[in-house]
């Protein structure tokens, strides 16, 4: 593992990584010392395979789900971004990791990713008010009606809405310009 760390050679850094992820017998904080070195490959493809191979190990802690989320803020490429958040969300997150989560979908300038990393949140997390209501302003921040609309929309629909989120997802329909995508959200 230090081994894979000192390398310059994002393909085989990968090579490494992942064949030991292959491994049964891996205890949580070995997989949690790899995802770390995932820090050092410059490559978002290289960086995402790892990622995603490491999360689909079971067993893994919140200190691995923390340095996953700490290593997606250095890729670039909002495809691969949403990518390790997808197979991040097959996961429950702690509400402390769910908030670091929240902190960094603003970074991702892509409204497509954003959206479809915003629903996945919706999809498969229970959101506390402060949790919800920080994803209802990444919404809120896309320049895309249509993008906000599906958030919203989505939004309104999931299983743990109450009045105080009904309230934050009114509230962000003044964030839209366009009456149709307003009206598309309050119908």
């Amino acid at each position: 593992l230090q081994a894979a760390g000192m390398m310059e050679s994002d393909h085989y850094i990968t090579e490494v990584l992942t064949s030991l992820l292959k491994q049964n017998n891996l205890n949580d904080a070995i997989i949690s010392e790899m995802i770390n070195t995932t820090k050092t490959i410059e490559s978002d493809h290289y960086r995402t395979v790892v990622l995603t191979q490491a999360l689909d190990k079971q067993g893994l802690s919140n200190v691995s789900y923390q340095r996953v989320i700490e290593s997606v803020k250095g890729i670039e490429s909002d495809h691969y971004v949403n990518e390790v958040i997808k197979h991040l969300m097959n996961n429950k997150l702690s509400d402390e990791l769910l908030t670091l989560l929240l902190s960094i979908t603003t970074s991702i300038e892509s409204d497509h990713y954003r959206t479809e990393v915003l629903q996945s949140l919706l999809n498969r997390q229970d959101l506390a008010d402060a949790q919800f209501n920080k994803l209802i302003e990444s919404c809120s921040l896309m320049e895309s009606d249509h993008y906000k609309t599906v958030v919203l929309q989505e939004a309104l629909s999931s299983r743990s809405i109450t009045d105080n989120k009904v309230v934050s997802i009114i509230n962000a329909t003044s964030q839209i310009g366009s009456d149709h995508y307003i009206t598309e959200v309050l119908t």
